[in-house]
């Protein structure tokens, strides 16, 4: 095959997958201080040209076994994820391919090379058609590195089989790309670890906290079923202006400006926001919350009249909090599995930690263009303020001034004092923002970048977007009353404890089968590891250690398949699923031989039938109680 044939094989290919890169390919010219050349073997070889040096990328004798040497001292043992810092010609990742992807299980590969003019010669001396075409290797080429957080994020760490592996994800520097463009590939690896840290934040840490949301929800029915969804307000202000108002210490400047911006635009107030803006006599058309932690209901007390004003409800908040607010109320959910055990719609909004982020994700669900950001700082002011005076909690939040500091950009250019939860928030307005497909305005005056927001003072975001009357709270009014006041919460109720004696049954039969594997588990660490470990293998039964791992699957299996279990647990799961995934995998690090590496996992596996177990005991537990909850509770006002 010619040069020119291969080129036009890996184009097409590229084209198909990254039409974007394939654009920036074409509009590349050959480097004259690059030059291929000839091994003594025949394969080709880079010398670059850097200033009065001259570096060549592999031994010019033998590319491949230099490679094939270079992995080899890797020692890896297990690499289910594998990020290569670094393409050059390609011939460490072809040789990856050859000799060890399939030997230490690699299921993803994600590629960062830096230099797009090399990654162009690359494609006219080696096919990479058929790798460019897998959906489980993915290319940045040439990207700056913090234009690549979104994409990574989303589209490649968010995926399962990657998030339950990233303990044993291998990074791999290519040593001639680090040795000429080291600061770049460090900036990456410092994106691709806040992206990794971050992503394990949104995923939670503690199952216990999970389950507290379920039970909220379960305190909470008698709200969903007397209260409309936030579904019903999907797409009911279509381009129209939203304004949302965050709690950071800009809003002091701005916030007058919101006087006489009710009829133009949907007002959304984060809950922190809420009493600070009424004490200025502004009344938010939406107020949310997302915290499901005492204290909460406090950003409502003490407010006489809740007219105008409704309240964006998540079921999975305190019901101090929901009881607080005293309006009206339009029911959310989030993206938990509990909400589908329910079975009554209200409208899902998949959000990140902070309530800001959850209030942008309602204005795009109400079909807001542009959305107005004000007091979005997500850094220090200049005077040390971290929230808008006025905030019941002050204006100087103390839990977040004993936080490390950490700079970001800022909306001026210069560098802002911040800190790792704000960073977070930041970043998940930026996955939002590049998924909307409107306009975004930061408005703020002051505070960090967000990018892919348009900065603009919020009076001229007002003169552009804001000019129009058309009475938001009269569109909020009919979708309410529109709802019937009516409910049947008699049938509702009857319905739910049906629901709650099947799904008691369900989990009780469950329960004993999870015994059982507990049993059968600590009798094998009994009989077979403990031998052991006193200096006796001749009592490895490897067929008994298999049947463990086959229990584990087909318990596994039947909450995948059974749709009240899945519904009822998994979100509560997800934290530690996510983390006992990475520590069973992480064993194959750790025990290169068999008999070992079958042992640690059953002990492993050990703790998941004791864990799952007790999470089934506990949901049991809470049906019961719910059960007896609506049993003295005869009706619902």
């Amino acid at each position: 095959m010619t040069t020119i044939s291969l080129f036009d094989k890996n184009m097409e290919a590229i084209g198909k997958r990254y039409p974007d890169l394939a654009k920036r390919i074409s509009g590349t010219k050959n480097n004259p201080f690059y030059k291929l050349i000839q091994t003594s073997k025949g394969k080709p070889n880079l010398i670059i040209k850097k200033g009065s040096d001259l570096f060549i990328l592999y031994d010019n004798d033998d590319p491949v076994t230099y490679c094939d040497n270079y992995l080899e001292k890797l020692d890896l043992k297990y690499a289910p994820v594998v990020v290569f810092m670094g393409l050059g010609l390609g011939y460490h990742l072809d040789r990856y391919f050859k000799l060890l992807g399939e030997k230490v299980g690699t299921r993803q590969i994600v590629v960062f090379e830096k230099d797009i003019e090399i990654f162009r010669l690359a494609l006219t001396v080696g096919d990479f058609s058929q790798i460019i075409s897998q959906p489980d290797i993915h290319f940045f080429v040439g990207e700056p590195p913090e234009e690549i957080y979104v994409r990574l994020k989303t589209e490649i760490l968010s995926k399962r089989d990657i998030l339950i592996a990233l303990k044993s994800l291998k990074i791999i520097p290519i040593p001639a790309n680090i040795h000429l463009e080291r600061e770049y590939y460090e900036k990456i690896l410092a994106v691709f670890k806040n992206a990794v840290q971050q992503l394990m934040v949104l995923t939670g840490n503690d199952s216990l906290d999970s389950f507290v949301g379920l039970e909220n929800i379960f305190h909470n029915i008698k709200h969903i079923y007397s209260n409309p969804g936030i579904d019903t307000l999907y797409g009911k202000f279509a381009k129209r202006p939203g304004v949302l108002v965050a709690a950071g210490p800009s809003l002091n400047k701005n916030m007058h400006l919101l006087e006489g911006l009710q009829d133009k635009a949907p007002i959304i107030s984060c809950d922190a926001s809420f009493i600070p803006l009424i004490k200025k006599g502004i009344r938010p058309h939406l107020v949310t919350s997302l915290e499901r932690t005492p204290g909460v209901d406090l950003f409502y007390s003490g407010v006489d009249n809740f007219s105008g004003v409704y309240f964006v409800a998540l079921p999975i908040l305190m019901p101090e909090t929901i009881d607080a607010f005293k309006g009206r109320k339009f029911i959310g959910y989030r993206g938990y599995s509990h909400f589908n055990w329910l079975e009554e719609e209200k409208g899902t909004l998949n959000v990140g930690i902070s309530v800001a982020n959850l209030a942008f994700k309602i204005l795009i669900e109400l079909g807001c263009d542009p959305i107005i950001l004000i007091g979005q700082d997500l850094a220090y002011a200049e005077d040390g303020d971290t929230h808008v005076k006025g905030d019941i909690f002050g204006s100087r939040c103390e839990h977040i001034r004993n936080q490390p500091v950490i700079e970001l950009e800022g909306n001026n250019g210069k560098p802002v004092k911040s800190e790792k939860s704000w960073a977070i928030m930041k970043n998940t307005y930026e996955e939002d923002i590049a998924a909307y497909k409107g306009t975004c305005i930061n408005a703020t005056e002051g505070g960090a970048k967000i990018f892919g927001a348009e900065v603009m003072p919020f009076k001229d975001a007002i003169d552009k977007y804001c000019m129009e009357v058309f009475k938001p709270n009269l569109i909020l009014d009919e979708a309410y009353s529109s709802f019937s006041e009516h409910v049947d919460m008699p049938g509702k109720i009857s319905r739910i404890k049906k629901k709650l004696k099947e799904s008691k049954e369900m989990l009780f039969d469950s329960i004993i089968e999870f015994q059982e594997a507990l049993e059968m588990t600590s009798q094998a660490e009994k009989e077979i590891t403990q031998p052991f470990l006193e200096k006796d293998p001749e009592n490895i039964n490897m067929e008994r250690l298999t049947s463990i791992e086959q229990k584990y699957l087909d318990l596994s299996d039947t909450f995948g398949k059974n749709r009240i279990l899945w519904d009822l647990l998994s979100h509560t799961m997800n934290a530690y699923d996510v983390c006992f995934s990475n520590e069973l995998g992480f064993l194959r690090d750790v025990y290169s031989d068999k008999q070992c590496l079958a042992m640690a996992r059953v002990k492993k596996l050990k703790d998941w039938f004791s864990v799952v177990g007790m999470f089934l005991t506990l949901t049991r537990d809470l049906l019961e109680k719910t059960e007896k909850s609506l049993d003295e509770k005869t009706a619902y006002n």
